[in-house]
């Protein structure tokens, strides 16, 4: 494939008929979702053999079922029994050595093949080698689950990736056993979602009480980001920071919570660990807060000086989405530090409803047709960074066409 390194954005316009075309969404779902390898989780969702989960992806009607087998092996399938087509796991996730389809008792072992079906006799000449779960594409990339629906890939993992790899690779991802999940549906298409969260620029306006003291100062009242490239089809947009934010003296609550005392020894070393990894604040500045880095096409896998989270943004139809926050928080070791996790998450999910208060206006006022357009800043250059590679494999006719560097 094509070198994939990074490259300056440039701003500009972004038109908005793909946020609000029927017909677009369905090439989208083709062309993009059909071809693209999807992150879907992290493999300790499935950390012992039998354990297994079931990952919705709406836009190609699809649930998938990862398992971890007895050989200790990763693999997905399409929920589906081959019998009659029935979902042979109810459950969103479990553990089991066998799944069994409650419509008939035909059932299936961990690896995904049949294991039994009763009456066999009354099927004749029946190929039991052709009667398993259906298969779906996996790899595992540093711990992250990715699936490609095609029937044979049209590129790897590894090349899908490309530089994006190397540059996140080896991070240390600290307490990715436990998460906290945030979901939302939303009466807006998937984009809208996917670029309230793509840049700081909205940050002293939506959140000028949550998040403006610590992501804009006097010296960047804006908030304009320390870096933001193309890596491919993905990016990072490392965004400022307030360095010398503290809590005021009235806000007792959050002070202690701001504490890092509270953390163990062991924590507070896993947390050095994370920081240092030269993706995690890339420019290594004191003036930072977050890094989104973007995953296409439909993952932020971001990084600030506590660990990591997630949003990702599942279509459902062309004005319907599934957000899908996910906080690696680790558990609690001390009552204290149990009161930081608390406090931290009631923040984020004030933080994260902020955000998503505005969407379906956005959504309103793109139907409106009042405005084919919308003009971007330097701050919002991941936008059309990501709306850029969303047309390319959205027209393009073949995967290694959507991926093709573009000359001059």
């Amino acid at each position: 494939m094509p070198s994939s390194a990074s490259q300056p954005l440039p701003p500009g316009a972004v038109p908005l008929e793909p946020y609000r075309s029927a017909e677009i969404f369905s090439a989208e779902k083709t062309n993009l979702f059909g071809r693209a390898w999807l992150l879907v989780g992290r493999e300790e969702e499935v950390a012992k053999p039998g354990d297994f989960v079931v990952k919705q992806v709406e836009i190609l009607d699809a649930a998938a079922l990862i398992v971890r087998g007895k050989d200790g092996v990763v693999r997905a399938f399409y929920n589906v029994c081959p019998h009659r087509a029935n979902q042979v796991v109810w459950e969103e996730r479990g553990s089991t050595p066998v799944f069994v389809c409650r419509y008939h008792n035909w059932s299936f072992s961990t690896d995904g093949t049949v294991r039994g079906v009763p009456d066999q006799a009354a099927f004749p000449g029946l190929d039991k080698s052709r009667c398993g779960l259906p298969p779906i594409h996996l790899q595992i990339w540093d711990g992250w689950i990715f699936l490609n629906f095609q029937r044979e890939p049209e590129v790897s993992l590894e090349d899908y990736l490309g530089d994006l790899k190397d540059y996140l690779g080896g991070i240390d991802y600290i307490n990715a056993h436990d998460a906290i999940v945030i979901q939302t549906h939303l009466k807006c298409n998937w984009k809208i979602v996917a670029d309230a969260f793509a840049e700081a620029y909205h940050i002293p306006a939506i959140h000028a009480v949550s998040l403006k003291p610590r992501f804009a100062s006097s010296d960047n009242p804006f908030g304009r980001p320390l870096e933001i490239r193309g890596i491919g089809p993905h990016g990072v947009n490392s965004m400022y920071g307030y360095g010398d934010y503290a809590p005021r003296e009235d806000q007792t609550v959050e002070k202690l919570a701001f504490n890092p005392s509270h953390r163990s020894e062991e924590g507070r070393a896993a947390i050095a660990r994370f920081n240092q990894h030269p993706a995690i604040n890339p420019t290594k500045t004191r003036d930072w807060s977050m890094d989104v880095n973007y995953v296409f096409p439909n993952t932020h896998l971001d990084a600030n000086p506590l660990g990591f989270f997630t949003h990702q943004f599942w279509p459902i139809s062309v004005n319907e989405t599934r957000h899908e926050a996910r906080f690696y928080v680790g558990k609690p070791l001390s009552v204290r530090e149990r009161f930081a996790i608390e406090h931290r998450m009631a923040h984020a999910v004030d933080i994260v409803l902020e955000d998503l208060s505005n969407v379906e206006r956005t959504q309103r006022g793109v139907n409106s047709r009042g405005t084919d357009y919308m003009q971007l800043s330097e701050s919002e250059a991941m936008i059309q960074h990501a709306a850029e590679h969303i047309r390319r494999w959205t027209h393009a006719r073949t995967v290694a066409e959507a991926m093709a560097e573009v000359e001059g």
